[in-house]
């Protein structure tokens, strides 16, 4: 089978590879869509080497089921699912306690999704009935969301800001809009926010025009917010979601930071106000199936969002296009529907 292969930095060649075989308890995807993500990048670009070279990129696939593991119960051939490509042990501490997004021993179970065919655990991956592949492809990026907004326990009536108007920004705004809360959405750049006031954020702030500590200050009569997401993986943009939060408020540190980096941070705002930094990594099964659902019914606008799509073939070029920053959410179509 094809696939796009990362051989070395910055470099993909299109190569025949073996088309994995099902085990007992695997499911076979042809992958019809793939969103791309900055990790993605990352590791193109030499950022990051949380894999070893040559490798097949992708953790976003939606496809169909081309064949099934004789144990396999929840899917059949010709089912659209979505999902992702791992394994999780169930026995270490995290696993135990219901956190198998924390998985000391988590693995892949197969080669990247910018391939024709990945291998997946059924646990992993979901059935669809009422949506296009290229929105199916944004389960693994929504369920991640669906774990950070999990972790910051957000409700109705909250104020959440959120610092970012990236995919992932905009699906934290969304999936915080879901629950009551009012949004306040923070970035630099103008043609993202709005994205934003499109898909219903009740303010937008440019921070290159108005300082957002003011602004959201002035927004909440000076109770600054109740919950803050920090969407990009930069210094900057965590220092500025420290102090956007008010007393016994909280600031989820989503985004990773590459190369890693160090904050300042006054103490005193943590101690004082009895403020909490948290983070979110991953999703569980249980994140996976509910942003299923969110995608399935349209409770998430994900369509929007898509603003370049490419074959398979052009991969190097999707990511190329990634690192310039354009657009929103980049899909790779890896077969043709």
């Amino acid at each position: 089978m094809k696939a796009a292969l990362l051989t070395e930095v910055r470099k993909i060649e299109m190569t025949e590879i073996p088309q994995p075989k099902p085990g007992p308890t695997d499911v076979l995807v042809k992958v019809m869509a793939c969103g791309l993500c900055p990790n993605d990048f990352r590791l193109y670009a030499g950022l990051s080497s949380w894999a070893k070279l040559p490798t097949t990129l992708g953790h976003e696939p939606a496809g169909v089921v081309a064949a099934v593991g004789e144990n396999v119960k929840a899917v059949k051939v010709g089912d659209k699912v979505a999902g992702e490509q791992s394994l999780r042990c169930g026995y270490c501490k995290p696993c135990v306690e219901g956190r198998e997004n924390l998985c000391v021993n988590r693995k892949s179970t197969s080669n990247g999704a910018l391939a024709e065919y990945i291998l997946a655990k059924e646990q992993y991956v979901n059935k669809f009935t009422n949506s296009t592949f290229d929105e199916e492809a944004f389960t693994e990026p929504l369920s991640c969301v669906i774990n950070g907004e999990k972790n910051s326990k957000v409700r109705a009536g909250h104020t959440v800001a959120i610092v970012g108007s990236g995919q992932i920004g905009l699906m934290h705004m969304q999936v915080a809009k879901l629950t009551g809360a009012r949004t306040i959405v923070i970035d630099l750049k103008a043609d993202r926010l709005e994205f934003a006031a499109k898909l219903g954020a009740d303010h937008i702030i440019d921070s290159s025009k108005a300082d957002p500590v003011a602004r959201v200050k002035e927004l909440t009569g000076g109770e600054m917010a109740d919950r803050v997401v920090v969407a990009i993986g930069n210094s900057a943009a965590i220092e500025t979601g420290i102090q956007l939060v008010g007393k016994m408020g909280s600031v989820n540190l989503f985004a990773s930071t590459n190369p890693p980096t160090k904050i300042a941070v006054d103490p005193n705002l943590i101690h004082h106000n009895e403020v909490s930094l948290i983070g979110s990594f991953d999703k569980t099964a249980a994140d996976l199936r509910l942003a299923t659902r969110l995608i399935d019914q349209h409770k998430i606008d994900v369509k929007s969002l898509i603003t370049h799509t490419f074959d398979l073939e052009h991969t190097g070029e999707a990511l190329q296009t990634l690192e310039k920053g354009a657009g929103v959410k980049i899909v790779v179509r890896p077969n043709k529907a």
